[in-house]
């Protein structure tokens, strides 16, 4: 049967997408180091400044040759091409059709670029930034030789040389991959004075009041040069050490403080699906596992509203152990009643810490055969021998229940003069061993030792803390009791 036109004009289309999708998709990255020989060079693109995710590999040859290639199509983003020894030098990879060529003696300097005009405007601007730095540091150095004078013109000239030029660098090239990049990492200019800030008495500026103005300008405008809506950002080092400052150096650090930032922040971050996942991950887990004490708030605040509120975002597998883990935390946050512990004692006696009469109760949770709990043992008994005498006392458990190593461990690390406790019990009806406690659900222990402070009433005033900061905490906790004890008597009189 004799095709017609259409047919054959639809069939062609077909092809030529087809073809023009293919060349698309596949990557083709030529490059040569002056230099290497007979190795290995890797590309991987970033994620995070800390992480990078490998994409290819490629054997160098003996002139320094080597090539990227693939059919599946690249990510958009900043990638770095590792080398042996450490060295490495970074490729913006929008087009993926071009070569470069260097020499290992400068990588930066030397780089050449063909076929892509995002790395031309890359290595064309950090070569001349390099090349006028270098006359500032000559200057610098002919300053410290014969200060003031004339070189302080030539420098103060240089530097406002330099800051034009890259505003008119940007200018120029707007829009393009490369300029996206350089300005996400640039802060905000911030005003030197505000017409709002107040005045003394004296009609002098308020220097408290326009140093707060000003930090509040900042970190409202400390995203004005990022683009939160393009997913490329994920795969640079910027965003993470922007998302690090904002939250961690800008933020107050307080379940509240944190969370409201956190909402300000996520109100931005629109538009691409894995932009917003990745950004409420990485604040998620920074506050699950933080340094700091007592910002679980901040962990279940994340869970609650961009978890739960936000499933499309997750797979269940990680809703299910973001779950978990947010019930574990929960019932052991600060100033909740610590849960219910029954142990047995070495004498076949049961007790809790609610039996307990003292201003403040330590409760060790070890592991008998754990490394850091070896460690931490003796560091807790010489605490113990200074806090005893200011109303503490120290229960101490075992999660594994080996009645042998529960009593070799208390002689080994002189434990006898704590309240020592065995999750192991005799059933009253069948007179078996049992247990009650479930450490790691009932307490959030996923790794030993793990240390609660308790107050009087028996509310948790410190968790997770380490056994080498215990005693700072309680000296520091017991003066802020005593000063807001004061505070209430002078307040009633």
């Amino acid at each position: 049967m004799k095709k017609s036109f259409f047919t054959i004009l639809s069939f062609l289309l077909v092809l030529l997408t087809f073809q023009t999708n293919a060349q698309t998709d596949s990557y083709s990255i030529r490059c040569k180091v002056k230099g290497l020989k007979d190795t290995v060079a890797l590309l991987a693109h970033y994620y995070g400044y800390k992480e990078q995710i490998v994409k290819d590999t490629a054997k160098i040859d003996a002139n320094g040759n080597f090539q990227f290639v693939g059919k599946k199509k690249l990510p958009e983003g900043l990638y770095l091409v590792s080398l042996p020894k450490g060295k490495f030098f970074d490729l913006v990879i929008g087009n993926t059709d071009f070569s470069v060529e260097t020499d290992t003696t400068n990588l930066i300097k030397n780089m050449k670029v063909k076929g892509s005009k995002e790395n031309e405007l890359f290595y064309g601007f950090q070569q001349e930034m390099s090349n006028r730095f270098d006359e500032l540091r000559v200057l610098d150095t002919e300053r410290k030789m014969k200060p003031g004078g004339l070189t302080d013109i030539k420098i103060r000239r240089a530097q406002d040389e330099i800051t034009k030029y890259q505003q008119d660098w940007q200018k120029q090239n707007e829009g393009t991959l490369v300029v996206k990049f350089i300005k996400s990492s640039q802060d905000p200019e911030v005003p030197t004075m505000f017409p709002n800030v107040t005045k003394l008495p004296n009609g002098s500026i308020d220097s408290t009041a326009l140093q707060q103005a000003r930090f509040a300008y900042y970190k409202s405008h400390f995203w004005d040069n990022f683009d939160l809506t393009d997913e490329r950002m994920m795969r640079t080092p910027f965003l993470v050490r922007r998302l690090e400052r904002y939250m961690d150096d800008l933020t107050y650090q307080t379940p509240d403080s944190i969370a409201k930032t956190a909402d300000e922040l996520l109100l931005k971050v629109k538009g691409s699906k894995d932009l917003r996942k990745y950004v409420v991950y990485k604040i998620t887990s920074n506050y699950e596992s933080s340094k700091l004490m007592g910002l679980e708030g901040a962990y279940i605040h994340m869970f609650e509203k961009y978890y739960i509120n936000e499933q499309a975002l997750w797979d269940t597998s990680t809703i299910r152990r973001v779950k978990e883990r947010v019930a574990n935390v929960k019932p052991n946050m600060i100033g909740k009643p610590f849960p219910t512990m029954i142990l047995t004692d070495t004498l076949g006696r049961q007790f809790t810490p609610e039996m307990i009469p003292a201003e403040y109760i330590v409760v060790f949770i070890y592991d008998t055969e754990c490394g850091h709990c070896r460690e931490s043992a003796p560091k807790l008994v010489k605490s113990y021998q200074v806090l005893k005498n200011q109303g503490v006392r120290v229960i101490a458990t075992p999660v594994n229940r080996e009645k042998i190593k529960w009593m070799k461990f208390i002689k080994e690390f002189k434990f006898e003069e704590l309240m020592n406790g065995l999750d192991l019990h005799k059933d009253p009806q069948n007179g078996k061993e049992v247990a009650y406690t479930d450490f790691k659900n009932n307490f959030d222990v996923y790794a030993t030792p793990v240390l609660y402070v308790l107050d009087k009433e028996k509310k948790i005033i410190a968790r997770r803390l380490p056994v080498e900061q215990l005693e700072d905490f309680m000296g520091f906790y017991i003066k802020q009791k005593e000063r807001d004890k004061q505070k209430s008597a002078k307040a009633g009189k």
